[in-house]
This record gives C-alpha cells, sequence and structure tokens, in this order.
C-alpha cells in the first residue's frame, strides 16, 4: 500500500511538471520575421482596430493552457493528497489538500474561461484579415484597456479595485480583476474579519453608442481572505470621453457584491477606464 501512495504521488508530481512545461511554452514567439508582421499589418489593419503586437490567438492559447495547468494542479493536489493522507484517531485533523485542489480548479476555470474568447475571437480574425493582433484601442474600436474602480458600500467598508481586459468594439468588455475591501466595522464573518480580497472575472456591456449610455456587468470569482466563491452583479452610466486618441470612460454605477456563504453587500462605485 505504501509503494502505490507512492507511485501515485510520483505520478501526480509528473502531471504538474508537464502541464507547466506546456503552459510556459505558449509564451514563446511566434513564427514569422518582424518585416512579414509589419506587412501584414499594413495590408490588413482596419477600422476595428487590429493592429501591431501580441497576437490574439496566442495570447488565448497561453491563457488557455495555464488555466488547463491550474486545474490540473488542483486534480494532482487532491489525488497526491487523498494517496498520502492517514488520519489520525487519537488526534484528528482537518486535511488542507482539498482547499488547494478547490483553489487550483477554480483559479484555472477562470483563467481558461478568460483565454477562450481571446482564442476563438483571434482565430477568426485570422481567417478574415490574416491579422490579429492585441492594441490599446481608441474608444470605438478593439484593442487592450484597463479599469480602476473605488467605492463606498454597506456594511461600512471602502474598496478599490483594479481590472485588465479586452475591448471587444466599442459596447462589450472582459477581463480579470482583483478587488480589495477594508470594512470599517466588523466584516461579514463572525469572526470579525475586517477585509477581503476576491479575484474575478468581470463582463460589461455598454447599451448604445452615445456619449452617455448605461451599462451593465457582472463578476464572478472567488474571495481567497473570506474563503469563499464571489459573484457580483452591478449596472450604471458610463461617460465616454470623445477627445483623446486613447480610450478614456467614466464610469458610475451601484453593485451588488455576494460573497458565499458569508452574507451581501451593495456599494456605489466610480472608475475610470483607459
Amino acid at each position: 500500500m505504501t509503494m502505490m501512495k507512492k507511485i501515485i504521488s510520483i505520478a501526480a508530481i509528473l502531471l504538474m511538471a508537464a502541464m507547466q512545461h506546456n503552459a510556459f511554452a505558449q509564451y514563446a514567439e511566434t513564427s514569422g520575421t518582424d518585416e512579414s508582421q509589419e506587412l501584414s499589418y499594413q495590408q490588413h489593419n482596419v477600422q476595428s482596430g487590429i493592429g501591431k503586437g501580441v497576437r490574439m490567438s496566442d495570447a488565448g492559447k497561453a491563457l488557455l493552457f495555464t488555466g488547463a495547468s491550474a486545474a490540473l494542479t488542483g486534480v494532482a493536489c487532491f489525488i497526491g493528497g487523498t494517496a498520502m493522507f492517514e488520519q489520525d484517531p487519537e488526534r484528528p485533523v482537518t486535511p488542507v489538500y482539498p482547499v488547494f485542489a478547490i483553489a487550483g480548479l477554480t483559479a484555472g476555470g477562470i483563467i481558461a474561461l478568460i483565454g477562450l474568447p481571446f482564442y476563438l475571437y483571434g482565430n477568426n480574425k485570422m481567417q478574415d484579415y490574416g491579422s490579429s493582433h492585441i492594441v490599446f484601442g481608441k474608444e470605438g474600436q478593439e484593442g487592450a484597456a484597463g479599469l480602476f474602480e473605488m467605492g463606498l458600500g454597506i456594511p461600512n467598508f471602502l474598496s478599490l479595485d483594479a481590472i485588465g481586459g479586452y475591448n471587444f468594439g466599442k459596447n462589450f468588455f472582459m477581463g480579470a480583476g482583483i478587488g480589495y475591501k477594508t470594512y470599517l466595522t466588523a466584516g461579514l464573518r463572525n469572526d470579525g474579519t475586517t477585509a477581503s480580497l476576491p479575484i474575478y472575472t468581470n463582463f460589461r456591456y455598454s447599451i448604445g453608442k452615445k456619449q452617455v449610455v448605461p451599462y451593465i456587468g457582472a463578476s464572478l470569482g472567488y474571495d481567497i481572505v473570506n474563503n469563499g466563491l464571489y459573484s457580483g452583479v452591478e449596472f450604471g452610466t458610463r461617460f465616454r470621453k470623445i477627445q483623446g486618441k486613447r480610450g478614456q470612460s467614466w464610469w458610475l454605477g451601484a453593485k451588488t457584491e455576494f460573497i458565499f456563504p458569508e452574507g451581501m453587500t451593495l456599494s456605489l462605485k466610480v472608475g475610470r477606464s483607459f
């Protein structure tokens, strides 16, 4: 039985190493010279904001493999932990490997979810135009974007969020973010926790193409301080900036956030994208 446990543990470690190798291998430079990429850019640069930069399909592929690596690492932790863990009847303890397994699966799923649209959309653009690069686009174009938000909410907390992602045209945004909340009084939990640190995916859709438009959004992730699933729904108003080369908007909205199984918060947020 001991030999079988060792075999299972070694197999799990090898699985993790193989997946990590495949994940980082995706970041290798793509084939083709700078001259050929520049020529492709000149011939196929279109209004939608496709330009010279990192290939969207390659970035998506890297995220997909990284997500798969994280998820399989979680599986490997569970397999190896199950094989090696032996409960002591006199001193029972709670094993920690299920926590790492769940964290790996959750993080892997979120990363893969972010990468899938990049990969599919990039391949589609490659077929249509022969070019699909990530660029920082203007307000009405495709391009990478960042967003910072500050909020004030109930029960008595201040929040700061940073989100990075991609504008798919003028209205749809998809990205990944991390937030920090500090509670002015005792937090959601009965044990007096006074902070929250969710990591999540964020989706936003602006309704219309005018300068001032309503928007709706949703978030899904994991709070690593409160150890619970994190979700949020938001709505508000987006104020687009017409002048300027870079895409810049102000976002003013309300957001309901839920950390399972701890509780719900409501906040008013103001942010700026660039």
